[in-house]
């Protein structure tokens, strides 16, 4: 049971420092490539900029002060892990923007063209988000509006709703900057941030799920077990056009595994195999011998 909770405490720990880490990524990204480029990245921190560009007023301020009520709502209506999480970025985040500011930090202008501090402002800023997402936590803003809609109607498109506040706050922006060019690099910034938190979240182990339609699962069995080293569930099933039983077998490989399957498959006739990438794997799906029942 001690051993349990120091493991517990261990996460816990962890979790926090990715919050410390995505904050301290988050500010960096605004205040290095954003702030300077002048382009409004989406959600609350393209609001936040875009304040600071009218008003002169660090946007840091304005990052605390927009979270502050949507945060307070969201304590009494959503998970307290994910409430405290994102609180804990929101003061972080929007302090160390003040603080850069007031150090006199670093700040990148590009003598050529903005389009490199977007790319590299989408990269940090989407690592930032996946990492945040990844341990139960949100960048807050939209993302908390998004959370409440849907505890409330878990059927709607969560991200198509994300997605056109985003780009309506982007295209917002040109009123500001007086610039299309603006506009556009607040587009591939967005872009670049989406692919990033897309490569956070996805798992670190390229596996893929096949599905199998045999005859006979008994002549695999031993080659995905032995061979392959892994698990797999057998479903009866029924062919619709010929009415005949079948058995479906689906398991979990290495991609490098593919090839070896599929000339195993090759091997067996009436086999009809199909597969596709899995973006995560959670726990062990290597089969061992120890693993068998005694």
């Amino acid at each position: 049971m001690e051993s349990h909770t120091t493991k517990q405490k261990l996460i816990v720990l962890g979790e926090v420092l990715l919050v410390i880490l995505s904050a301290v990524l988050s500010a960096v990204g605004l205040h290095v490539f954003v702030y300077p480029a002048k382009f409004a990245p989406s959600g609350v921190d393209g609001i936040s900029a875009m304040l600071q560009e009218i008003t002169g007023v660090n946007a840091g301020v304005y990052m605390a002060v927009l979270n502050l009520p949507l945060l307070i709502w969201a304590f009494f209506k959503l998970n307290k892990k994910y409430v405290l999480y994102t609180v804990l970025f929101t003061v972080l985040s929007s302090g160390l923007v003040f603080l850069l500011e007031l150090v006199d930090f670093y700040i990148y202008v590009s003598e050529t063209d903005r389009i490199l501090p977007a790319i590299f402002a989408g990269i940090i800023l989407g690592v930032r988000t996946g990492l945040i997402i990844k341990i139960g936590g949100s960048t807050g803003g939209i993302d908390i509006i998004a959370c409440m809609i849907q505890s409330k109607k878990p059927h709607v498109n969560i991200e198509k709703f994300i997605s056109v506040i985003c780009y309506f706050i982007i295209c917002l922006s040109y009123f500001v900057y007086k610039d299309l060019t603006s506009v556009l690099l607040s587009i591939i910034q967005t872009f670049v941030l989406e692919k990033g938190v897309s490569f956070v979240l996805k798992d670190s182990r390229n596996a893929i799920e096949v599905k199998i339609i045999t005859k006979n699962p008994d002549l695999l069995k031993e080659k995905i077990l032995f061979n392959l080293k892994h698990g797999a569930t057998v479903i009866e099933c029924k062919g619709m056009y010929t009415d005949n039983d079948r058995y479906m077998i689906i398991t979990i490989i290495n991609m490098r595994q593919l090839g070896e399957l599929t000339n195993i498959i090759k091997e067996l006739p009436d086999t009809f195999i199909y597969y596709c990438d899995v973006t995560g794997v959670r726990g062990n799906f290597r089969w061992k011998k120890t693993d068998l029942p005694h």
